[in-house]
């Protein structure tokens, strides 16, 4: 299971992603890797820290929320 998510309860509950499950937990994973374009396989600090750049910029920061939404 990937390291950053429990950073991002907030955000992805104002989305209304739910993290209650691990199930649940590994979709969100596996969605927000997609949405940036990296891997399963990429080590969880790299997609933390991509995922933190595009938290930065509030167009990239849409673009990641929309694209999440689409997948939920």
């Amino acid at each position: 299971m990937s390291c950053y998510i429990r950073h991002l309860k907030d955000f992805l509950n104002d989305l209304e992603i739910p993290l209650e499950t691990k199930e649940e937990r590994k979709n969100a994973d596996l969605a927000i890797r997609e949405v940036l374009g990296m891997s399963k396989n990429d080590k969880c600090n790299v997609v933390w820290r991509e995922f933190k750049i595009w938290l930065q910029d509030e167009e990239m920061k849409r673009k990641l929320a929309d694209n999440l939404k689409l997948k939920e």
